[in-house]
């Protein structure tokens, strides 16, 4: 061993094996086996932004040497490993190129990557690349034993790495019994994003990075970012946007850095205009491309920018196009206007066609269904000429080269010899157990609470629990056997991570009792009146209620299961405060709410749903939630699912007016951004500069106070709402910044900024394919919800 400068490591060369060197930033190529070396004239790329932070991280460290060389050098007959390089082949131009299993943190520059990933492409042969452009693993509609969701490029050559796809954005997919109880059940991805913290959500993708790698998948496919148009879509629970583009945005680039820290590739879905399940192979979803720009790709434009490897498309067909074959959408947006540099992916049966030339890169899963064919056959794939095919599969080499996934540590198992790591490795930990119980009281919507009945005091000694819902158990029996069966705890379909035996709410609020001394009087029913005799005594009233969503099927309503006995029950008790306690996939109505004296509601949440109740029931957290969705009046005041197929069209008539937007000045039950606390917050204005660092790049920057003027410590989600002028022919009040503030003690206050840069001033110009900068007197309100603005202030571009 020799102590050397960062990344230099001591070689068991074997020749004609070459040694990189970099006792400075630039690479230098050590000549260890005549096999030449790069000219100063190939000075190596700009390096990734991943290894200029892995740089300036590293110390002078000693190397361990490598270990024996196994991994075949593309184009030769060398064998090497770790630091040492393979011999410089002709489509290198001669260029040396770091071994493939070398770690990432050793292929310096983008260079490096691209002359090996050039080498992998000429050695490979036309059999090989086949096997990442069509995946394997499925007889009909059954995934073979040992197999994950998704697999492609098994057994190849050059140590190249099988993919590994697994279900799903909110956790990983748990297909077996065994798993259960092997992986986190973490809230819903609506749930997740309701405390609107960035940080949060990268500490949670994080951790799903963790235990997808430790189950042997090394993509994850997730996030799911869809804007909600259809209040009553079934898989709204899994799309992280809620109804605003912007926020969408916002929370995709943490995830996707959050999943591919940890050697987990990140595939973004649904592309596009998948935002119903009711009719979701035939449904003709027509858009203008203004809408598309401005509502519905934001979210998947901050995926690219983040670095997403893979997109997935959508089963839908898209302004007359299926979505997997419209080279409109594929080729055009996302791959030249949005400089997509992954692969586009199908989504499961989702091809039409032989899509190649019209974007999609791979097919999946692969195989044959009585309702679907197999288009990226040997056949077909052949027509195909060799740049085009490189094209594809190059698409795919570069992630896995980027995030590490070729490093031997990173390997993964190669199906069917995965039965260890699928169905015996254990993934989850205290720590994320700890961590979706945290995110799940942070989830915690506190809509209403007159004469702030909540928390409860220290007088409140009998509880009357009463619903059917208060006690839901969890049937995993009838989950496994029926795939798009939900529950209040997960939902239905590909997104679901069923919870092992979860918290319910009768279970989180018994442990709450027996350390605070109070009784609980429960009735599991539905009866009204007996429901009512049960509570007598008390000196409060739960009622609870829920339901759940999902993929595959719309809800057939916005009510939840027993509504009917929540109604009558709110109306029928008049002594007693009376408390509601929702689980829903996304936006429900609401019709007890006026006989009611707090609600609380979370979306789907996983495990601790009961031990969230219970933390904010009794004051242990203080609400800090805002919601995502609507809770609208009706259901008319929402937008329906298209009731028919292909070649009907489902026609987004309402263009920019998209979920609350489509509701300004109309009367909701509780708005878009809504959210309570136990304390309250004051706002002040403070001026406009983009001087400060937060507001780096930004045209104009809002900065604010705002001040915990409560008597509890509380977190507050401070929102910015952004007005055009009016010859913009934007909708009013966009959501156009957060912050979620740390946790202010009483009297406390804090200065956040809401810097606005020119995108973020800008409409999309169809005619010109461009963005451009709207001129004249913008508005900006800022405050605790869409509806509760705190302060206004004007500023002229």
């Amino acid at each position: 061993m020799r102590t050397i400068a960062r990344f230099v490591r001591s070689s068991l060369l074997v020749a004609p094996l070459l040694s990189w060197s970099s006792a400075t930033d630039d690479a230098t190529c050590i000549d260890a086996g005549g096999g030449g070396c790069p000219s100063d004239d190939s000075s190596l790329l700009s390096l990734p932004i991943r290894r200029q932070q892995q740089l300036a991280a590293t110390e002078l460290v000693g190397v361990a040497a490598d270990p024996a060389p196994t991994v075949q050098c593309p184009g030769s007959a060398s064998l090497c490993a770790g630091s040492q390089c393979c011999p410089g082949t002709s489509v290198t131009q001669q260029r040396t190129f770091p071994c493939p299993n070398a770690k990432a943190d050793y292929d310096l520059g983008a260079g490096n990557q691209t002359d090996l990933v050039a080498a992998l492409l000429s050695a490979m042969t036309r059999e090989e690349k086949h096997q990442f452009l069509r995946g394997t693993g499925w007889v009909g509609w059954e995934n073979e034993p040992s197999y994950y969701i998704g697999d492609a490029g098994l057994h190849e050559r050059f140590g190249i790495p099988s993919l590994n796809m697994q279900d799903n954005g909110q956790g990983f997919r748990t297909v077996t019994e065994g798993i259960i109880s092997e992986v986190t059940s973490w809230p819903s991805t609506l749930a997740a994003a309701s405390s609107w913290s960035e940080a949060g959500t990268e500490r949670w993708a994080i951790a799903l990075g963790k235990e997808f790698k430790i189950k042997g998948a090394n993509v994850i496919l997730g996030p799911g970012l869809n804007v909600h148009r259809v209040a009553l879509g079934g898989r709204n629970g899994e799309y992280v946007s809620g109804e605003s583009p912007y926020f969408g945005a916002r929370m995709a680039k943490p995830y996707v850095k959050g999943v591919q820290s940890q050697n987990v590739l990140a595939v973004a879905k649904h592309f596009v205009l998948n935002n119903q399940e009711t009719n979701r192979d035939t449904v003709n979803s027509v858009a203008d491309p203004r809408t598309l720009w401005e509502v519905y790709y934001p979210p998947f434009e901050a995926a690219v920018e983040a670095g997403a490897a893979s997109f997935m498309c959508s089963y839908n067909y898209v302004n007359g196009q299926h979505a997997c074959g419209s080279s409109d959408i594929l080729l055009k947006d996302l791959k030249q206007h949005m400089g997509f540099e992954g692969w586009v992916q199908s989504d499961w049966w989702a091809l039409h066609s032989f899509a190649a030339m019209d974007g999609v890169d791979q097919e999946m899963p692969g195989d044959t269904t009585l309702n679907a064919k197999v288009w990226f056959t040997d056949a077909n794939l052949d027509t195909l000429r060799d740049a085009k095919v490189d094209n594809m599969v190059g698409r795919m080499l570069r992630p896995m080269l980027e995030y590490g996934l070729f490093e031997p540590g990173n390997h993964v198992c190669i199906p069917p010899d995965c039965s260890d790591e699928l169905y015996e490795a254990n993934a989850t930990s205290p720590e994320h157990q700890e961590i979706s119980k945290e995110m799940a009281i942070k989830a915690m919507l506190l809509l209403k609470n007159e004469d702030n009945v909540l928390p409860f005091t220290d007088q409140v000694k009998k509880i009357a629990l009463l619903g059917a819902a208060c006690d839901a158990k969890q049937d995993v029996e009838s989950q496994l056997l029926i795939w798009d069966k939900g529950s209040y705890y997960n939902i239905g379909g590909s997104g679901r991570v069923i919870a092992w035996d979860p918290v319910t709410i009768y279970a989180g609020l018994q442990a709450a009792c027996e350390q605070k001394g109070c009784e609980l009087q429960t009735y599991f029913g539905t009866n009204a009146s007996e429901a009512l005799t049960r509570a007598e005594g008390a000196d409060v009233a739960i009622l609870c209620g829920g339901t759940t969503s999902t993929e595959g099927h719309d809800r057939v309503s916005l009510s939840v299961d027993d509504e009917d006995f929540m109604v009558e029950l709110a109306r029928s008790i008049k002594a007693i405060p009376v408390i509601t306690l929702t689980m829903t996939p996304g936006a429900i109505v609401m019709p007890w709410i006026n006989d009611t004296d707090a609600a609380l509601n979370v979306f789907i949440a996983g495990k601790y749903t009961g031990t969230a109740f219970a933390s904010a029931l009794f004051g242990d957290s203080n609400p800090s939630a805002k919601s995502l969705v609507t809770f609208p009046v009706s259901e008319s005041d929402t937008v329906l699912p298209c009731a028919t197929g292909f070649p009907d069209i489902c026609n987004y008539t309402e263009g920019l007016y998209v979920g609350y937007l489509a509701l300004e000045g109309k009367p909701v039950t509780f708005p878009f951004g809504h959210g309570l606390s136990y304390t309250q917050f004051e706002y002040a204005f403070v001026g406009s500069s983009d001087s400060k660092p937060a507001c780096k790049d930004a045209k104009v920057c809002i900065s604010a106070k705002v001040k915990n003027s409560g008597k509890v410590k509380g977190v507050e989600v401070a929102q910015l709402y952004l007005t055009y002028p009016d010859s913009a022919g934007e909708p009013a009040n966009q959501l156009g910044g957060f912050v979620r503030t740390e946790e202010l003690e009483p009297d406390s206050e804090i200065g956040i900024d809401f810097p606005l840069t020119e995108r973020d001033l800008s409409y999309y110009d169809a005619e010109a394919r461009a963005w451009k900068l709207v001129t004249g007197t913008f508005t900006v309100s800022v405050g605790s919800s869409s509806r509760d603005m705190r302060f206004q202030t004007t500023f002229t571009i």
